[in-house]
C-alpha cells in the first residue's frame, strides 16, 4: 500500500544478513573434513560426514570439492599452514627469532598434540591410499620447502643472509626441525628435540643465523 501524501513510506524489512564467502565456506568445509580425518580416518569418511560436521548440505560440499581426494588435498595444505606459517611479515625480527615463528615451535601442547596426530594420519592414509601420497608430498613438504626458499631468497635480497642456494638452505632447515625422511620408519612423526623440542630449535636456529649472517669480503 502506497503512503499518504505528507506521510514518509514505510521502512522496507532489513535485508538478508550477509553471506559468507566462498573463501570462508571452502575452509569451514575442510577443518570439518580435517575433524573427520583425525576422527574416523581418510577411507572410513564420507562426504555426508563432512557436510554434517561443517553442517552444510552436500551439494554445497560437492560444489567446493568435487571428490573426496581433492578435499585431503585441501586438508594438506592447511596442516602445512599449521607447520610453517609463511607467507608472513618477518623483516624485522632477528633471524633465529623468525625462524621460531616461521616453524612455531612455542605451540601450546593442546596445538602440539593435535599437528602431530594429524600427521600422524595423513602418513598413515597416504601409505593405505596411493593415490593420497603425490597429493601429501606435493602440497605438504615440497610445497612448504618452496616457500621456505623464496623466504630466504627475499631475505637475501634485504642483505640479511648469505645463502648461494636457496633451495638446498630449505631442504637443510626443514630436515633440522623435522628429521630427515631417511630415517624415519614409523607412522608416528619422529621429529628431533627430544623433551624440550623449543629450547633444541632455538639453539639450532641461533647456530644458523650466525652462520648464513653475510660476510665482509673486503
Amino acid at each position: 500500500m502506497s503512503a499518504e501524501p505528507g506521510q514518509k513510506p514505510a521502512r522496507g524489512r532489513r535485508g538478508r544478513p550477509k553471506v559468507a564467502s566462498d573463501a570462508t565456506h571452502r575452509e569451514a568445509v575442510t577443518r570439518a573434513a580435517w575433524t573427520c580425518f583425525l576422527e574416523r580416518g581418510y577411507g572410513r569418511t564420507t562426504m555426508g560426514d563432512v557436510a554434517a560436521v561443517a553442517h552444510m548440505s552436500l551439494s554445497t560440499i560437492y560444489r567446493f570439492f568435487p571428490s573426496k581426494t581433492g578435499l585431503f588435498s585441501a586438508v594438506v595444505a592447511l596442516h602445512r599452514q599449521s607447520m610453517l606459517a609463511l607467507p608472513g611479515a618477518y623483516d624485522d625480527l632477528p633471524l633465529d627469532v623468525a625462524l621460531g615463528r616461521i616453524f612455531q615451535i612455542d605451540l601450546d601442547d593442546e596445538a602440539r598434540r593435535q599437528r602431530e596426530a594429524l600427521m600422524t594420519m595423513l602418513l598413515v592414509e597416504s601409505r593405505q591410499f596411493p593415490e593420497l601420497e603425490t597429493l601429501l608430498h606435493e602440497q605438504g613438504p615440497q610445497h612448504a620447502q618452496r616457500l621456505l626458499a623464496e623466504w630466504l631468497e627475499h631475505q637475501q635480497r634485504l642483505s640479511r643472509l648469505a645463502v648461494p642456494d636457496a633451495g638446498t638452505a630449505a631442504r637443510m632447515l626443514m630436515d633440522v626441525v623435522f628429521g630427515a625422511t631417511s630415517l624415519k620408519s614409523t607412522d608416528a612423526p619422529q621429529w628431533p628435540g627430544g623433551d624440550d623440542r623449543p629450547a633444541y630449535l632455538r639453539h639450532c636456529f641461533s647456530m644458523i643465523a650466525e652462520g648464513l649472517k653475510p660476510r665482509d669480503t673486503a
